[in-house]
Formats: C-alpha cells, structure tokens, sequence
C-alpha cells in the first residue's frame, strides 16, 4: 500500500489547530508515517473503544481505518491527560 488517504474530522481540525506548531509537526509526521504502513501498522485499540490510539509524546491521535478503502479516519487529538475522558 502507498499512502493512506487521511480524513481529518471537524473535531480532530478544530482541536489539531489549536496545538503548538512543534506539536502538530510531531503529530503531522507521525500520522503520514501510520498512513504509509497502515497495513503493517501495530495498531492499539482502545479498551471497550471501537477507536484506535497513536502516540505522539504526550498527545494521543484517535484513529479509525478502512484498509481495504486506504483510507485513515483522524477523529480526536488531545493530551493523553483529557483524550480518555470525551466520550
């Protein structure tokens, strides 16, 4: 697989650009590595949670993915300290 195309949600945008920009080029970087190895991608479910998480320092990206579709769903970033508690 090349690239995963990435579908940024209007909550993960809104939340993404009030980051620092040294954090959202962590994040930036670190998501376009998931989207070129989504298929050997060591990914992390959430407990009880149909999302998956990617670290990135002390922030976490929650994810969702359609392999067949090569498509990367960014649903939420956050501190790891507040990710957990949205529901």
């Amino acid at each position: 697989m090349a690239w995963a195309l990435q579908i940024w949600s209007p909550v993960f945008c809104r939340h993404f650009d009030r980051l620092p920009p040294g954090i959202q080029a962590d994040i930036t970087h670190k998501v376009d590595e998931l989207g070129k190895r989504l298929n050997n991608w060591p990914h992390d479910r959430l407990q009880g949670r149909p999302e998956f998480k990617l670290r990135v320092g002390d922030y976490r990206v929650l994810y969702d993915f359609d392999l067949a579709a090569g498509k990367l769903y960014l649903l939420y970033v956050g501190n790891r300290r507040e990710i957990y508690k949205r529901t």
